[in-house]
């Protein structure tokens, strides 16, 4: 989320840590975690769009959120839908980014990130890990 957030490294654009420190996927698992992520950011997005506050948003289902639309819209939105719809709001955002030079090769990590070991665990995060999973967030957006 850190390093394909639409203003910058922002923990708050899509909280993928509390699906890691609740289990639902290992924070050291590669496979499927942009997967994870988009469906974070794509709630989030939503939620942030409704202006609602943020400290409750990863309380909310897909089935509440498409009640908070249609009842902000009139739109009538299955989980399918409000993908969609959250796939939409966050192209803009990139095609602004896009405009004002922000390419593929900003989405990254500081450097230390891959160099530097944790404390607690003394791992690094390989950029060949980084990479994949960054390739998979654009595959699964449809970005080029």
């Amino acid at each position: 989320a850190f390093a394909v957030a639409d203003r910058g490294a922002c923990h708050l654009r899509a909280t993928v840590y509390k699906a890691e420190l609740s289990g639902i996927i290992p924070p050291e698992q590669i496979e499927g975690k942009a997967k994870v992520l988009l469906d974070f950011e794509d709630r989030h997005t939503l939620f942030d769009s409704l202006i609602l506050c943020r400290f409750f948003r990863d309380l909310y289902p897909w089935e509440k959120i498409s009640l908070l639309i249609n009842a902000a819209t009139g739109m009538e939105l299955d989980k399918k839908g409000l993908q969609k719809l959250a796939l939409d709001i966050t192209n803009q955002a990139r095609e602004f980014n896009l405009r004002e030079g922000m390419t593929k090769e900003a989405d990254t990590l500081p450097k230390r990130f891959f160099e530097e070991k944790l404390e607690d665990s003394g791992k690094v995060l390989p950029k060949s890990e980084f990479d994949k999973m960054l390739s998979d967030y654009y595959r699964l957006k449809g970005w080029d």
